[in-house]
């Protein structure tokens, strides 16, 4: 299997052992996004546009701190993971794609595309994405927001 997780993704795991997130761990989303990841981690491969790093850097240092998001930056650049660097292609894609379906923003859609490339199951907790059911395969997990 081959992942492209949407940010909220990352921060989830990101924040994995909080103790609100602690406290739900027994949730489907909570459960999924741990089996995602363990998946990644026994060698599924994980593509990451760059856009979405790029988002969940900057919420990084919002919320930790500049220096943090760099170290984090630095450990997705030693991973194995794969980021995708939006080209030409992918965002002729990405405005094909949101051509055909309303409701996506920009880096949605180049997570949408690149996920077509590279035949990526998009996980996220945006339920916008279940309309690229047809073209993508899409896990939209409910979102733990309210929960913690």
């Amino acid at each position: 299997m081959s992942y492209a997780f949407d940010t909220n993704i990352f921060q989830i795991w990101r924040n994995i052992n909080d103790p609100a997130i602690q406290k739900i761990s027994a949730h489907p989303t909570v459960q999924t996004v741990k089996g995602c990841f363990l998946e990644v981690e026994a060698g599924a491969q994980l593509t990451i546009p760059r856009i979405i790093l790029t988002e969940h850097l900057v919420w990084i240092a919002k919320n930790e701190g500049v220096d943090v998001a760099f170290k984090v930056l630095e450990s997705f650049l030693e991973s194995t993971w794969q980021i995708t660097y939006e080209d030409e292609e992918i965002h002729r894609e990405a405005i094909e794609i949101g051509s055909r379906y309303g409701g996506l923003g920009a880096a949605d859609l180049l997570l949408a595309a690149i996920a077509k490339r590279e035949k990526a199951t998009i996980v996220t907790i945006d339920s916008a994405f279940e309309r690229l059911r047809n073209e993508i395969d899409v896990i939209v997990l409910e979102s733990i927001a309210d929960l913690i």
